[in-house]
């Protein structure tokens, strides 16, 4: 299925020259997370060529001289003392210095300046960490995104003031157009490197109609009115003198980086389907930016946008690798773990040998095992990514959630030793310490800690969920739900965050709301048995019992403990041996047709035996409880069930053999009146339960 993108893993050499190339755009852009992980990858790929060498005249080598990037000496004194304020924080220095300028990289930190300066005021400005992080001043925030769009998107607002009173004929527009574009199209990009694979065309372009409403005069657009349109570009587009404002910028190709920024700011207002189009927009300009990537797997909301955003991206048949890494990150994300590490085990294996050095392929591992629940393999991949980069602490608060879960509190505490010899200060180590802090019962500090790491960063999913999982502890229901909630807004793809929202409102004994939750958390994690039980005791809760019994039947699939057993074990005693006959035969006929909708692919005589397993281990349960007499009964059953079936395969005769030994058992006890711990036979006869 993915065999185009390991072919491109296999030999990483056309892959090598994208990282180098890209990274030089991202370093000089000040993208730092970007910068970060194409820098990791070029470690990896440090013996594959090309490689750096400006006299050797072998293939393998590369002479890295990149082409100019600025056309005068002005520019590029403009670019230098713009990223020196970028580079200090002084972000409203830095967008002043790059104000007037035609050079892509100053217009990018101009504007990336401006974003970061009103980003900064929303955190700082915040007296409450509850409080929204919106732009505090949205008329200027909204000014900002005008200027992208029209710079981007619609293109110039040049006759946008214009009141004439007649429109040119259709004609002449067509021709004008077609003259425009032709010089658009021959126009050089300074941030485009020559040969990239990718499709790149012009912005499009809008043929006003003339009115048919006679009379009426033309109204004067304004900036938002073109944010609702398709801007035209008119022919004094190119002829515009640069030092005038802001708004006569003029790009000489689409660049990816400001698509992505116009992107990034269009999601914190929720037009997410205008920010998509950009970012596919962007990811075909420059395939390599990893950033554009991320964003785009945060707006995507199931798996059949996933699958039409895939068809979208292949449209000319471009399987770029770093698509690959995609489709595996939105897996994960989407807990179909499964699928997402195999394409990373594809890649250790069918890829090149460098790629078992990358660190991040070992953190997706761990965050995927994470999420299985599985604390061995976790520690495996996190004790390798610590071998191969002793500093890297990234997603290590996963870890210390599992550490957590299973009460390894020694483990716990040499980890926050460790992440916080290296930063102290670190929201991955803010959350370790909070954990850890749990651990011990002092929640209070656990709560300082967690509320440290969101007001470093507000957008941090795993620290508003822990915070709220604590607030749980401290019996603070209210900021618990707005915990949960601030996590749900980042991603509302956190299972963790439905779960807790149900676990609260199951707590104030509100039922249907808990339901609701408990609902939404199955449906990210069908496949965990605790989102199961709870959605079944609520409906237990609300006398709904053939839902319950789905539900706990759907969780013996993934069930290990005997615990979803105990709770059909309840309504089997309350209804199934009922002193009134109605009532028993009722829930008989309401319990078969439970298992038969929880197991949908199973026949007639698959569903008797799983249900004569059940009855099985309940009987070994009623025995160690000493209640002999619902033991005999249920062996009884257990036994009827098998005949009836008329089969007489291995399982069946098992199940036979099972049911003739527990009633040995139990009339040896009978008689002898034995203690109530379980024998070597019940708990085989647990074992052949789970082994279905």
């Amino acid at each position: 299925m993915y065999s185009q993108y390991y072919e491109q893993f296999k030999e990483p050499v056309v892959m090598k020259a994208e990282i180098m190339y890209t990274l030089q755009e991202c370093r000089d852009r000040c993208l730092h997370y970007g910068t970060k992980f194409l820098s990791e990858l070029l470690v990896t790929l440090k013996d594959i060529p090309p490689f750096f060498d400006y006299k050797n005249e072998n293939s393998n080598y590369l002479r890295f001289e990149l082409e100019p990037a600025f056309s005068n000496l002005e520019d590029y004194l403009v670019y230098s003392k713009a990223r020196a304020y970028f580079d200090l924080e002084d972000y409203p220095g830095c967008a002043h210095v790059a104000k007037y300028t035609n050079n892509s990289k100053s217009m990018f930190l101009h504007y990336m300046a401006r974003y970061l300066s009103m980003h900064n005021e929303s955190i700082y400005e915040r007296v409450n960490i509850f409080d929204s992080y919106k732009p505090l001043n949205m008329r200027k925030f909204m000014e900002l995104l005008d200027e992208l769009l029209i710079l981007n998107v619609y293109g110039t607002e040049d006759d946008s003031d214009e009141e004439s009173e007649g429109e040119p004929p259709i004609q002449e527009m067509l021709e004008l157009e077609t003259n425009n574009q032709n010089n658009y199209i021959q126009l050089e990009d300074d941030s485009t490197p020559k040969g990239r694979r990718c499709s790149r065309r012009p912005r499009n372009q809008r043929i006003e109609r003339p009115s048919t409403t006679a009379g009426k005069k033309n109204v004067k657009n304004t900036k938002r009115n073109n944010a609702t349109k398709k801007a035209k570009i008119s022919s004094s587009a190119s002829q515009s003198e640069p030092n005038t404002s802001t708004t006569e910028f003029r790009i000489k190709r689409e660049d990816p980086y400001l698509l992505w920024l116009t992107a990034v700011m269009l999601k914190r207002i929720d037009r997410c389907d205008e920010a998509v189009e950009l970012l596919i927009r962007a990811i075909r300009l420059q395939p390599c930016h990893w950033g554009a990537w991320i964003e785009l797997s945060t707006l995507i909301k199931d798996v059949k946008m996933l699958d039409e955003l895939n068809s979208r991206l292949l449209e000319n048949n471009e399987h770029h690798w770093m698509h690959l890494l995609f489709i595996a990150h939105v897996l994960i994300d989407f807990q179909i773990i499964e699928r997402g590490v195999d394409i990373y085990h594809d890649i250790l294996n069918k890829g090149h040998i460098a790629f078992k050095s990358w660190p991040y392929l070992y953190s997706q591992l761990a965050t995927a095992h994470h999420n299985k629940r599985e604390i061995k393999k976790s520690v495996v991949s996190f004790t390798n990514i610590i071998k191969l980069d002793p500093y890297r602490i990234d997603n290590f608060d996963l870890l210390s959630n599992l550490m957590y879960v299973f009460d390894n509190r020694e483990e716990l505490i040499a980890l926050s030793k460790h992440v916080a010899s290296i930063d102290r200060y670190r929201q991955e180590t803010l959350c370790v310490l909070g954990n850890m802090y749990s651990l011990k019962c002092d929640h209070a500090k656990s709560v300082l800690y967690f509320k440290k790491a969101v007001r470093m960063n507000p957008f941090n999913v795993t620290a508003w969920t822990l915070l709220g999982h604590e607030y749980i502890e401290m019996k603070n229901s209210f900021a618990a739900i707005i915990s949960y909630r601030q996590a749900l807004k980042i991603n509302i793809r956190d299972y963790r965050a439905w779960y807790g929202l149900g676990q609260i409102y199951e707590l104030v004994k509100l039922p249907n709301y808990a339901l609701f939750y408990f609902t939404h958390a199955r449906e990210l994690r069908p496949r965990d048995f605790r989102m199961l039980l709870a959605l079944g005791e609520m409906f237990e809760r609300t006398d709904r019992i053939y839902e319950a019994l789905t539900c706990y039947y759907k969780a013996l699939h993934y069930d290990t403990d005997g615990g979803v057993l105990l709770k059909l074990w309840k309504y089997y005693e309350k209804y199934g041996d009922s002193s009134i006959q109605t009532t028993r035969d009722h829930f008989n006929v309401l319990n078969k047709k439970a298992l038969k909708t929880a197991f949908k692919n199973k026949s007639d005589m698959e569903l008797n035996l799983i249900l004569s397993k059940i009855y099985l281990y309940l009987g070994h349960h009623y025995m160690d409880l000493h209640y002999y007499d619902r033991a005999i009964s249920l062996a009884e059953k257990c036994r009827n069930l098998c005949i009836e079936m008329q089969d007489s395969t291995c399982q069946c005769l098992i199940v036979l053999e099972h049911v003739s030994a527990l009633i040995n058992e139990v009339e040896a006890r009978a008689g002898s009146d034995g203690c109530p711990g379980s024998t070597p036979g019940a708990i085989k006869a647990r074992r052949f339960l789970f082994a279905l």
